[in-house]
């Protein structure tokens, strides 16, 4: 199949006009008139996936977050980014990434958490301009039947791989209403927070002037990093996309976490 197909698919779901303004989701480089018959799925599009997808003969690395947010001026392999870029040409692999927009599509990273974590009604958080009305940044959802809170570490540990974490606030009980901002928390949601209440916000990328923010609101708030809480976009999308394309070979790649936790400094 072309790539354009695989792009056109991947847009009736997340449409790159939900994007924020500073994102740069779509084709980063490639053809959309190129073959494609395997592809890797991937979090970051790094030197590791692109090595990985050299080695395993694909043709496409569909990444979430961008390799490139800003113009470059000059494509060098001594550069971060260049370097991806580089590799690519080098080996006739297209990158995509499919970012924000697919942060607040509908199906997209905060309804995989919510769903792995047994949620049920789920709502956006804040929702966009889109008029569709399942598009929004952030969710929220609740248990049928409120979980203990040693439970509800057990289900993060389970379904999602969470088994380090930041916490601020008071610790609940019982675990009713969970609200989730995947990647990096945004003080410009507390507001939202505060009208959904909350018993637990799982988020990444916590600011300490926010914690203190959410502390100050009676927010008990998880950070679980930014890597943990978007990790999930691999495996949901590669399984979208080999439902979607039985014909087309789907990898998966996560990578690891760029942040190594320790217990203590030598």
């Amino acid at each position: 199949m072309k790539l354009k197909e695989i792009m056109n698919w991947i847009e009736e779901i997340a449409p790159l006009h939900l994007q924020e303004s500073y994102d740069n989701s779509g084709l980063i480089i490639g053809d959309e008139d190129q073959v494609i018959s395997k592809a890797v799925v991937c979090l970051d599009a790094d030197e590791a996936v692109m090595e990985y997808a050299r080695e395993n003969c694909a043709q496409l690395v569909i990444s979430h977050h961008p390799c490139v947010f800003r113009p470059l001026k000059t494509f060098s392999p001594k550069s971060p980014e260049g370097s991806i870029l580089y590799s690519a040409v080098a080996n006739g692999i297209a990158v995509y990434s499919a970012h924000t927009n697919f942060d607040s599509a509908r199906g997209g990273i905060g309804d995989m958490i919510c769903h792995e974590l047994g949620l049920d009604g789920v709502h956006v958080l804040v929702p966009g301009s889109d008029p569709d009305p399942g598009h929004g940044i952030g969710r929220w959802g609740s248990y049928r039947t409120p979980v203990s809170f040693g439970d509800f570490l057990g289900i993060l540990g389970t379904r999602l791989g969470i088994r380090s974490m930041r916490e601020v606030g008071k610790r609940p009980g019982q675990v009713s209403r969970v609200a989730v901002l995947n990647g990096s928390y945004d003080k410009s949601f507390v507001d939202d927070l505060l009208s959904v209440k909350p018993d637990v916000l799982l988020t990444g990328d916590l600011k300490y002037h926010d914690a203190l923010a959410l502390r100050y609101h009676g927010i008990y708030a998880i950070d679980a990093g930014h890597y943990r809480t978007e990790v999930i976009f691999v495996r949901g999308l590669s399984g979208m996309l080999k439902k979607a394309f039985p014909n087309l070979d789907v990898l998966c790649w996560e990578g690891s976490d760029i942040f190594k936790v320790v217990s203590s400094i030598d």
